[in-house]
């Protein structure tokens, strides 16, 4: 016998899903797809290309705590955030996320576990 079981689970999610309203705001997930090749002759980049995660629309943002920061020994700064997605994929760090008119590049990714991932948390820095 578990101490938590699917029912639970599913309990857990329909409880996050029907609060999102109330706690998350609008985003714009960004799945990185391919880079496209520049042309180096005419001095044009390579570009990356993405696709718009059409099932993630919004997301918890904060920003990350000082206590958070200054323990990270460097890694998080000033005005990096914490965004909380319901999301079943894993993240990938070459994702974005597009927030308050700004482009957000994961630093780390770490996902809430409970018999199978409830949501993913990321901490990201404006490009």
């Amino acid at each position: 016998m578990t101490l938590i079981g699917q029912k639970d689970i599913d309990l857990i999610k329909e409880a996050l899903e029907e609060l999102a309203p109330y706690t998350e705001e609008p985003i714009i997930y960004k799945q990185f797809d391919y880079i496209a090749q520049g042309d180096p002759v005419q001095g044009i980049p390579n570009e990356t290309i993405y696709a718009v995660d059409t099932r993630v629309t919004s997301a918890t943002a904060e920003d990350l705590s000082v206590e958070e920061i200054a323990v990270s020994g460097g890694l998080y700064v000033v005005g990096d955030m914490l965004f909380t997605l319901r999301r079943a994929a894993e993240p990938s760090y070459q994702d974005r996320i597009v927030y308050d008119d700004f482009t957000w590049k994961p630093i780390s990714i770490s996902k809430v576990f409970l018999g199978e991932v409830l949501w993913w948390e990321i901490k990201a820095r404006k490009e």
